[in-house]
């Protein structure tokens, strides 16, 4: 049963970020939320000394691409519906230039 709701808050917090990582360019930053609770929570492990390196180097940099990654893939898609849209109004506007 624990194995189960570990899997479905990190399934939860994955959706989470994937969706907030494609809002507007406006809120760039809502994608930014998970990634930096992951290096708080590195930090809060390395401090206490419970993250060590040489061991644990996979499951520190790995989450960690993947999650910055996913923040600039979803603020690229972001970005790009922003210009569509944009480029979509002008092109309305230019063919109603009485509206």
């Amino acid at each position: 049963m624990r194995t189960f709701l570990l899997i479905a808050a990190a399934l939860a917090v994955i959706g989470f970020h994937i969706w907030a990582s494609r809002r507007s360019p406006r809120f760039w930053y809502l994608g930014g939320v998970v990634p930096l609770l992951w290096f708080g929570c590195l930090i809060f492990l390395g401090v206490r000394g419970m993250l060590h390196w040489p061991g644990d180097w996979r499951q520190i940099i790995f989450p960690s691409l993947i999650l910055l990654l996913l923040w600039l893939e979803g603020h690229e898609t972001a970005k790009k519906r922003e210009l569509e849209r944009m480029r979509a109004k002008d092109l309305n506007d230019k063919k109603d230039p009485g509206a």
